[in-house]
């Protein structure tokens, strides 16, 4: 039977193995054992060498997991489309949670991750002051407006007409402006994120140079394994 033979061939395969293993008195007799060690240098070297990787991608995501959630630029968009004192209120707010993550995260950066961190800290504290500016501009134009009411009560017509003109005048420099602010970092915004990709890619096709060396390593486990078992086993009757 085709069973026996094969079962002769592993066995004389097992008593090559032993020979071999007696000869050189570095090995243990049993090749049970003799298999898990070598099975735990391949597992060491597969996760030396996928080590090499895991570093390289994990060091370009330390400050991205550091960053807040909400952006410069993504906050200055919404400062943009705020047209009531709640609104910029609740803008305020994310800027200052915002500003509170990014001085946390400064303390554990180094090099050039704390530079821009640091970049990152002044353009949030310049939105906080154009924050302020805005409530400014927002009560000055309610002033206005509510004298604006009072004069047509009293019938001052020349008057409201001239109030109007002058909070119309000062909402569209005020949106412009705004508008203007918000495409600036939007823009600054997207051209950290393109540096970053770009960075990211240099560190994936350097650490794919080690890609090599893991195959090179299953080639080798794999030679072991075919050592070990001495062949295929035919079961077919």
């Amino acid at each position: 039977m085709k069973v026996l033979s094969g079962s002769w061939q592993s066995e004389a395969g097992n008593t090559a193995y032993r020979a071999v293993t007696s000869k050189t008195g570095n090995e243990a007799k049993d090749p049970a054992l003799s298999g898990t060690k070598k099975d735990d240098d391949l597992e060491n070297r597969l996760l030396a060498v996928s080590g090499q990787s895991s570093d390289k991608s994990n060091s370009r995501f330390k400050m991205k997991s550091s960053t807040p959630d909400e952006s410069v630029g993504q906050l200055a968009s919404e400062l943009a489309r705020a047209e009531t004192r709640l609104d910029v209120q609740q803008v305020s707010s994310k800027a200052m949670r915002a500003l509170a993550n990014l001085k946390m995260a400064s303390v554990s950066c180094e090099g050039s991750e704390a530079k821009k961190i640091a970049q990152m800290i002044r353009r949030m504290e310049k939105l906080i002051k154009r924050i302020g500016k805005k409530l400014q501009h927002l009560s000055k134009e309610e002033q206005l407006d509510n004298q604006r009411k009072r004069a047509e009560k009293k019938q001052q017509l020349q008057k409201a007409r001239e109030l109007a003109e002058e909070i119309s005048s000062r909402r569209r420099k005020r949106k412009k402006d705004e508008r203007g602010y918000a495409l600036k970092e939007m823009a600054e915004d997207n051209k950290n994120s393109a540096a970053e990709v770009t960075a990211s890619l240099t560190d994936a096709i350097s650490a794919s140079t080690s890609v090599p060396e893991l195959s090179s390593v299953i080639d080798m486990g794999g030679a072991d394994f075919s050592a070990m078992v001495g062949g295929s086993v035919d079961i077919s009757v």
